[in-house]
């Protein structure tokens, strides 16, 4: 690109709050110019003091890919950074068919595969040495082919389904109850069209997440966090998030992510079974929810994105990233408690106002802050559960694969990990 002038940056999914976040950090670091794209008008990204050029886009519309490389054709951005799942999907399709000056930090295609895959994920966690959580869907699906013989009280209750493959929605259910097993197994296969897989139930009402961006095969930054708290309560989007460190989680992360050949930016999620060890979740191939928090703590991912791509001469802050921090998301918690009948708005408030954290609210931005999301951007449907009381929730989410680590794993430099170095 011309060094006379900033960047162009097309931001996708300006639906999500982190895309506003993501836009921000960009005008700050870089001067970058954004060209935001949101499903509708009145997209949160698209209303913001940092969106210089709007465009509609829905990522879940027949025919998104192709209105996005028309996108990018008309625009000539210099990188493309996608935010949402299906936005990383269909960038991995249309890559052969991009302009030869973009540039998109994305992996490759077959170690997204990979990841979306979590029966292939748990094959990779093995040949790693890293434990898997209990897997009973070999015996479940013998049991199918056969006509469903005998009884299903043999698996230890409560066990947990979900769809084999990510698809950007929840696709989960605990059974509490062998009675509702069947049941609860057909209408998750019917919703998802996938295979379902049955797993051991991990019950850890807290999220551990660790955020990495490997450039090139190198491991530039690592950021890991703790959700206290989240929505849907069942482990979705983080509400309550402070900075966390486990040299367990990290050696995990580094392991299963090289192990992979990743390019860009993702999310390896985790929670601690009451032994205190460690099992793997998912592994997201994308910025996440509370990106935030990260961001504002110094751990600049997507300007080290862009500079990456682009050969840019800018470097982080020399200040030392944050080691301790906590953030609060008060209109994602608030939203979702107003549209939820089950949920009580007043413990919502007290939630976010005790302990005191900082808020996730930039007041120089009002408009996009405070606009509602559009469709279904910060609050999917609750995953079902059934065979238990309706109060009951799932505490294992929208899960990928569940690798145990033992918590005396060996050490690794995190601070120099934290940094961008290996």
């Amino acid at each position: 690109m011309s060094d006379q002038r900033p960047p162009r940056v097309i931001v996708l999914d300006g639906d999500y709050d982190n895309a506003i976040q993501v836009a921000t950090e960009l005008s700050e670091d870089l001067d970058a110019t954004i060209v935001g794209i949101g499903s509708a008008g009145n997209s949160r990204l698209l209303r913001s003091k940092y969106c210089d050029i709007g465009v509609t886009a829905d990522p879940e519309a027949d025919g998104y890919g192709e209105e996005l490389l028309e996108i990018i054709w008309s625009h000539e951005p210099d990188v493309v950074l996608p935010v949402g799942y299906q936005s990383v999907v269909t960038l991995d399709g249309l890559r052969d068919r991009l302009p030869g000056s973009i540039r998109c930090c994305l992996p490759p295609t077959e170690p997204l595969s990979t990841a979306v895959d979590k029966r292939a994920t748990l094959s990779l966690a093995d040949d790693c040495g890293i434990d898997t959580p209990d897997d009973y869907t070999t015996q479940v699906t013998t049991l199918d082919e056969q006509g469903r013989p005998g009884s299903i009280d043999q698996l230890p209750f409560p066990v947990f389904l979900k769809a084999r493959h990510e698809c950007g929605e929840t696709m989960t259910a605990k059974v509490d109850e062998p009675a509702a097993f069947w049941s609860t197994y057909e209408d998750l296969a019917e919703e998802a069209t996938d295979d379902i897989l049955v797993q051991e139930f991990i019950d850890d009402p807290r999220t551990f997440g660790c955020g990495v961006l490997y450039c090139d095969g190198d491991l530039k930054m690592l950021f890991e966090h703790e959700e206290l708290r989240s929505v849907p309560r069942a482990g979705g989007s983080g509400t309550r998030v402070r900075i966390y460190r486990h040299p367990a989680l990290e050696a995990a992360t580094i392991a299963l992510l090289d192990g992979l050949d990743w390019n860009g930016p993702a999310l390896v999620e985790f929670k601690r079974r009451p032994d205190g060890s460690f099992v793997l979740m998912e592994v997201n191939p994308k910025l996440w929810a509370s990106y935030a928090l990260a961001s504002q703590s110094g751990y600049r991912f997507v300007s080290s994105i862009v500079s990456e791509l682009l050969d840019l001469p800018w470097e982080p802050s020399t200040c030392q990233p944050a080691q301790v921090g906590e953030m609060v998301f008060p209109l994602r918690e608030l939203y979702f408690s107003y549209s939820h009948e089950s949920e009580s708005l007043l413990r919502s408030i007290v939630a976010m106002a005790y302990p005191p954290a900082r808020i996730d609210l930039n007041f120089r931005d009002p408009i996009s802050w405070f606009t509602p999301p559009s469709g279904d951007a910060e609050a999917d449907a609750e995953p079902p559960v059934r065979g238990s009381d309706a109060d009951t929730r799932s505490a294992q989410g929208g899960s990928e694969e569940n690798l145990t680590v033992d918590a005396d794993d060996p050490d690794i430099d995190r601070e120099t990990v934290a940094n961008g170095d290996r």
